[in-house]
């Protein structure tokens, strides 16, 4: 399943959050992050179960607050020292990385592709108003979250990413291909990496 980045945004759907573009800053950013990941989920929850597994959308969702929970845990100090709008925009940014990740790989049984994609080109609606600076600190921070990925699935993920969603033109990123491309959760992810 691809990403189209030259697909609009189906008749009627509109994310709620993309209203809130207008000053730039990484709390307006966070804030966008998190109002794609929220509304992308609520759409998927309308969806036939025959469509979209309710037992999948679970899942992903019981994992995107494991991983919020764990990235404020590690934010924290920097929470206390009063860099909460750096914060929020990387703990909202790795949300929309797995979102994005696990539409973009998952299983056809647990959504439909059609669904899917919808789901995904939704998603992005909001990078077309983004400003400049906004488009180019919104790539600064998936940078950094790819270079700091050490699982390789992610990592290739985080590096498509803002090519998929219209934040760079030009030609496609040569990103290093993974064994395995599939999502992986957090909790999977980190028990690796424990035992390394």
């Amino acid at each position: 399943m691809q990403w189209n980045r030259s697909s609009c945004p189906p008749d009627g759907m509109r994310l709620a959050g993309s209203a809130i573009v207008g000053t730039d800053g990484d709390a307006v950013l966070a804030g966008l992050l998190r109002g794609v990941v929220a509304d992308s989920l609520a759409w998927l929850g309308e969806y036939p179960e025959d469509q979209v597994d309710a037992g999948a959308l679970a899942a992903i969702r019981q994992s995107l607050d494991w991983l919020s929970q764990q990235l404020q845990a590690r934010q924290g100090d920097r929470l206390e020292s009063g860099v909460m709008d750096e914060t929020a925009l990387k703990v909202s940014a790795e949300l929309f990385v797995d979102l994005s990740w696990w539409l973009d790989t998952c299983p056809d049984e647990e959504v439909e592709p059609n669904a899917a994609v919808s789901v995904l080109e939704n998603g992005t609606t909001f990078t077309y108003e983004l400003s400049d600076q906004q488009r180019g600190r919104l790539v600064e921070v998936l940078g950094e979250i790819g270079a700091a990925e050490r699982h390789e699935g992610r990592r290739h993920a985080v590096c498509r990413l803002p090519f998929a969603i219209g934040l760079v033109d030009g030609e496609e990123p040569e990103c290093e291909m993974p064994v395995a491309r599939e999502w992986v959760r957090l909790e999977d992810r980190a028990d690796d990496q424990a035992k390394i």
